[in-house]
């Protein structure tokens, strides 16, 4: 029960790191919130990273991927000093993973969840498929819904913390 508690929260330390990161934020400048935002996206991160390598266990290749291009929008989001890239983070990994399930299974006429997962569940081909379209659509639709978010604060209508609390809520829900 422990060692499954300690790896929630080893997946989570990204987030963890990102929230930690707004909540210090806003308690010292407001203004630069979301760039402390970004700092402790990449500290978790980077922590993440650090412990599978101390424990030497083995990442999965979306951890990897998601750490990755969640550390590189965090820099240029620090770099250019426009909050706009840590934001659509979410949109651009999202479609990818879309772009990517929809493609494989394209190709390869093989889910990606069925390589993934097959030896776990046992299920037809076509089943795997159609959980593979629903892979799909759920990423495309996160895409849009993080965009929808963007723009309303964008237009000024909402503020960042909706974004902060869209994050943490499609990331732990």
């Amino acid at each position: 029960m422990l060692l499954h508690f300690m790896h929630a929260l080893l997946e989570l330390l990204p987030l963890i790191g990102l929230g930690g990161g707004y909540l210090l934020g806003k308690s010292i400048n407001p203004e630069a919130a979301m760039y402390y935002l970004s700092y402790g996206a990449i500290i978790g991160t980077l922590l993440q990273f650090a412990v599978y390598k101390i424990r030497g266990a083995t990442m999965q290749k979306t951890t990897k991927i998601t750490g990755w291009v969640l550390i590189i929008f965090a820099a240029i989001t620090i770099i250019l000093q426009n909050d706009l890239f840590i934001k659509l983070k979410p949109t651009v990994l999202s479609w990818a993973f879309a772009a990517f399930f929809l493609g494989y299974a394209w190709w390869k006429k093989q889910s990606v969840l069925e390589l993934m997962m097959g030896e776990q569940f046992a299920m037809p081909s076509d089943k795997w498929l159609v959980l593979n379209w629903a892979w799909v659509i759920f990423n495309v639709l996160v895409g849009l819904a993080n965009l929808v978010v963007v723009w309303q604060i964008q237009q000024g209508n909402w503020h960042d913390d909706s974004w902060v609390s869209f994050k943490m809520a499609l990331t732990v829900g």
